[in-house]
């Protein structure tokens, strides 16, 4: 793997997925009963009052242990609580009454996904898409756990299986730039490098931020010999990350190479510069 080539995984939130009810009603000023209890937890769960909410939807179930929307609201919870075993009964009681409640299956998939389990959440998120094509959070957490099984197959040395998972992963979300920035590490290790850099091109256009992209897209640069285009590179990562040291690194060896090209072609003052400027970034690079 190159400088500044690294494999990164999706990272995925462990907060509840947007709001599955849009209640909104008055705190009462007694305990309250039935469906007036089912707004009021809900509104005590917006405020992040989870144990009050829990005490609610607990008294709601009491009296209706099928009511789904209280049972993934002590899910969400229990799960805020971190206690996700909990929840999980919660969620999966909730799939069973309703087996194509969108919100309960993604909270599935949360949970699987937090404990490792990338298939079984993958296999939830897949059945809430199903269940419901236009539930976002099904959709974007899906994406992040194909990401992350892929980079685990190319790991174990499946590099067909993982570019598969990673393709599958853009054909949920086409704007995941994780998945795009794997590719491109993939198809550098591939040494197919006009792929990677498309990838790593994408990965940017949806990142704007993505200093490892940026990176990585200098580093190809550099090997080809396009130094002006590298630097460039390493210069938008830096802006973004300036404490990037491997960026710094790849800057330093760019201009010492850029220095020692012009110094070549006669124009020693202009070498000098690049090789000062390279050392600015890295002053322990012994060739500037």
């Amino acid at each position: 793997m190159q400088p500044g080539m690294e494999s990164l995984q999706g990272k995925e939130s462990n907060g509840a997925v947007p709001d599955c009810n849009g209640a909104a009603a008055p705190p009462a000023k007694q305990l309250p009963e039935g469906a007036d209890a089912l707004r009021y937890a809900n509104i005590l769960r917006s405020r992040n009052k989870f144990a009050d909410a829990l005490q609610l939807y607990t008294t709601v179930l009491d009296k209706d242990g099928t009511n789904v929307e209280a049972l993934i609201g002590k899910g969400i919870c229990l799960q805020a609580q971190s206690l996700p075993r909990q929840a999980l009964d919660c969620f999966t009681e909730a799939v069973k009454v309703d087996p194509k409640n969108a919100c309960a299956l993604t909270h599935c998939g949360m949970i699987y996904k937090d404990e490792g389990h990338l298939v079984e959440a993958a296999e939830a998120y897949q059945k809430a898409r199903s269940a419901d094509p236009s539930y976002k959070a099904a959709a974007e957490f899906l994406a992040i756990v194909l990401t992350d099984l892929g980079t685990s197959l190319k790991l174990a040395g499946n590099t067909e299986d993982g570019i598969q998972k990673y393709c599958e992963a853009l054909e949920v979300d086409s704007h995941y730039a994780p998945a795009y920035y794997n590719l491109g590490v993939v198809y550098s290790e591939m040494m197919q490098f006009d792929v990677a850099l498309t990838c790593y091109e994408k990965a940017a256009l949806e990142r704007p931020l993505y200093a490892e992209a940026y990176c990585n897209m200098g580093v190809i640069y550099k090997n080809r010999g396009e130094l002006d285009a590298a630097i460039a590179c390493y210069d938008r990562c830096l802006t973004i990350s300036p404490n990037f040291e491997i960026a710094k690194n790849n800057m330093a060896i760019a201009l010492t190479d850029l220095g020692t090209k012009v110094k070549i072609e006669g124009d020693i003052n202009q070498g000098v510069a690049y090789y000062k400027k390279a050392l600015f970034y890295n002053w322990h690079y012994a060739d500037a």
